[in-house]
């Protein structure tokens, strides 16, 4: 089978293309730039073209994986080109005008499944992700639909079956309004001249957690963005409901009506009910994660740590020098790197043992010591592995030691080949303290 991408060369059709090749199709991708389209054809081993139709007429699955803004001018290029028998699936955050389109100029015989995966191509894995399928009625029944839903869940996504008008009305509050609001909080800050920077440090948790949010939203992709406010027909009537409710909330606080703001926001959770409590708890939790996290990396100062990069992944080992502001010092060797607070996540002791374990050279001094012959050896291996990674190599009786005593021989284990020497004579300090006998 071959799945055919259209502006598979980036972004979540880049993300599929994989996706999919690892899970052994034949894929084709498509895209305007031929160098782009190229490095993308060797870094994933899938087929490049430049040519859309191409890849429209070859596909048994096509995937329609372009802007927002030029989604129908695809469409209406592709769909005419797909063939019978084949499903044609789109995959953009608007479902009711590209599903009309997709049925209009698709030749019969070729099947339609409207789709909108609710994730980015940073996700690692269909796991736990939604995916939201939009069929008409008549679609639910084409041989392709089932097959896929299947597909989806077996690789953990949680599918959601809806109409395309319904899928715009929910999205407009989910993405639009959500969008809409924070976009316009960041707008009213810039407006008031607010330092950002400088008021996290008077933030309340709740407004650490909103900066938060619209960092993150305003720092996306803004023709996206756009995108999805502007082709969406039921924004206008969200937008129009939000500005309507927030004048009159205005028009209330100016106005001084303390009994009809207490209404509005009772009248508000009412309507919330039980999430009300949840919501609660959902932010408490992120409220707390946020400042256990600084409270862990603060009492770590000094110590060994890894910190993994929330998206790609990769890790950074060091001595953990300071915390300030938003930054984290780390010593690496002799050189120091500074990372973001909000861009790593501070790996527990297992996860960090067992990449050291995968990843780093470990060196080792080998220490013999002489103790009385009755000694018990596992409290003193108990006592000195708070202070070393240390295991006993070596037992000895014999004749080149006293018939009343034993012979140890310690392995000091250190990724840090030049801390070998200071954890030497730390042992040794160790071991004359507690009556044991260097052997030489």
């Amino acid at each position: 089978m071959i799945i055919s991408i259209i502006g598979g060369t980036d972004g979540l059709g880049k993300w599929f293309a994989s996706f999919l090749k690892n899970r052994g199709f034949d894929v084709l991708v498509s895209g305007r730039d031929v160098i782009k389209g190229k490095e993308v054809e060797k870094e994933l081993g899938v087929t490049y073209t430049n040519n859309n139709i191409d890849a429209a007429e070859k596909g048994d699955i096509v995937i329609i994986s372009v802007p927002i803004n030029v989604t129908e001018s695809v469409i209406k290029e592709v769909a005419p080109h797909v063939k019978k028998g084949s499903l044609l699936m789109d995959i953009t955050s608007i479902k009711e005008r590209p599903s009309k389109l997709m049925a209009e100029f698709s030749q019969n015989g070729v099947f339609i499944l409207p789709t909108h995966p609710m994730f980015g191509p940073e996700t690692p894995s269909l796991n736990r992700q939604v995916v939201i399928l939009t069929p008409t009625e008549k679609e639910k029944t084409n041989p392709f639909f089932e097959k896929i839903k299947e597909f989806l869940e077996i690789e953990g996504a949680k599918v959601i079956v809806v109409s395309p008008k319904e899928h715009d009305k929910i999205m407009g509050v989910v993405q639009g309004l959500t969008h809409f609001v924070y976009i316009s909080l960041g707008s009213t800050l810039k407006d008031l001249g607010i330092d950002i920077k400088e008021s996290r440090n008077f933030a309340s948790p709740i407004y650490e957690l909103m900066i938060n949010i619209i960092a993150r939203i305003i720092g996306q992709n803004p023709y996206l963005y756009a995108d999805i406010q502007m082709h969406n027909p039921q924004i206008k009537t969200i937008h129009e409901t939000f500005i309507k409710n927030c004048e009159n909330i205005s028009e209330i606080v100016q106005n001084k009506d303390r009994d009809s703001f207490v209404k509005n926001m009772k009248n508000s959770a009412r309507h919330f009910g039980n999430e009300t409590k949840r919501g609660l708890n959902c932010s408490n939790k992120a409220v707390y994660a946020i400042s256990k996290e600084t409270e862990k990396l603060l009492k770590s100062v000094g110590k060994e740590i890894g910190l993994k990069h929330i998206y790609s992944e990769n890790v950074h080992y060091g001595i953990l020098k300071e915390v300030y502001s938003d930054n984290i010092v780390l010593k690496q060797n002799e050189k120091e790197v500074i990372l973001n607070i909000s861009n790593v996540s501070l790996m527990e002791n297992k996860e960090l043992e067992d990449w050291k374990i995968k990843n780093l050279e470990k060196y080792f001094v080998d220490i013999s010591v002489l103790f009385k012959k009755d000694v018990d050896l596992s409290i003193i291996l108990e006592l000195l592995t708070h202070k070393f990674e240390i295991e006993v190599i070596d037992r000895y009786y014999g004749d080149k030691i006293d018939k009343n005593e034993l012979s140890a021989t310690f392995r000091i284990n250190s990724y840090e080949k030049e801390d070998l020497k200071k954890l030497e004579e730390n042992f040794n300090k160790i071991i004359e303290n507690i009556g044991g006998k260097l052997r030489y």
